[in-house]
């Protein structure tokens, strides 16, 4: 290859950041660092010490590649095949949500709330691919649970997952369908949700790794997002043991329904993300 067509690391970085731009992807840079960190096989900082590394023309070929790839809109985590999510790294594509950041501050809130020695069964509803369980009981090691989800395909990736990150002997996987069943067939001192809450008309105008790469039915709810949440709090209201927890994922207009509709039967806080958004409830049953 002549001089005029070498590139450096930098370069690179620069080149596919630009070209990602243009196409809409939002965190452009970073996402372009990381796919170059994975070209080269090596951790993201570690570019930054490496800037004026010329790569082989090889690598520059397989650095287009996926950058052309991300420029389709397919998912970061699909084209690399995993996320880091509270610690794990976890298999990721299309078979489940992409877990998000803020269900990961979800998770850090549990773990400071409850503490690193709460000992209690955990279920997770719609577990997708099992970040928020395998999560929770990496960082609580004396705790077990059962992650429930209706698509096979999501079952499928969280025992994937499950074997991955060595929690066999204390977590397992079901198929459960909310909207047929109430029971869980045991009880739990928490239970944990990141339901479908969107309503129709905001699937349609979300990102098209939203719309096209995750599956429809773990993100859209009917009665304007609202019914899967209704289900998730009758089912806990039935397999949560005496004072045991309900934490909950939700969407960004709907913390007053949630707490109406939890008041009932639990003591409820709403708590704010990273963003300071209204995002999750911690109800405790009464």
């Amino acid at each position: 290859m002549e001089p005029k067509y070498l590139l450096t690391i930098l370069e690179v970085i620069t080149k596919s950041s630009e070209y990602l731009e243009r196409k809409g992807v939002q965190n452009h840079k970073i996402d372009a660092e990381w796919l170059v960190a994975y070209s080269l096989k090596c951790k993201r900082m570690e570019l930054y010490l490496r800037y004026n590394e010329v790569l082989e023309p090889n690598i520059l070929e397989q650095i287009k590649a996926l950058v052309m790839q991300r420029g389709r809109r397919i998912p970061l985590q699909h084209i690399l095949g995993e996320v880091q999510f509270a610690g794990l790294c976890l298999k990721s594509d299309s078979r489940a949500l992409v877990p998000r950041c803020e269900t990961e501050y979800l998770v850090d809130f549990l773990h400071t709330k409850l503490t690193a020695e709460f000992n209690g069964r955990i279920a997770d509803l719609g577990c997708g691919s099992g970040a928020i369980l395998l999560s929770l009981c990496k960082l609580m090691p004396d705790a077990s649970g059962c992650g429930y989800d209706n698509s096979e395909n999501a079952l499928s990736l969280a025992n994937e997952n499950l074997v991955l990150n060595n929690l066999c002997d204390r977590i397992n996987f079901k198929a459960f369908d909310w909207n047929s069943d109430m029971k869980l067939g045991e009880n739990f001192d928490l239970i944990v949700s990141n339901p479908p809450y969107l309503t129709v008309q905001e699937w349609t105008i979300a990102e098209p790794e939203v719309k096209i790469h995750d599956p429809r039915k773990a993100l859209v709810a009917e009665k304007n997002g609202f019914s899967d949440i209704e289900r998730i709090i009758a089912v806990a209201k039935y397999s949560l043991n005496s004072k045991g927890f309900l934490a909950l994922e939700f969407g960004c207009t709907q913390a007053d329904d949630v707490k109406n509709a939890l008041s009932k039967d639990f003591n409820v806080e709403i708590i704010k993300d990273q963003f300071l958004v209204r995002r999750f409830a911690f109800a405790v049953k009464k």
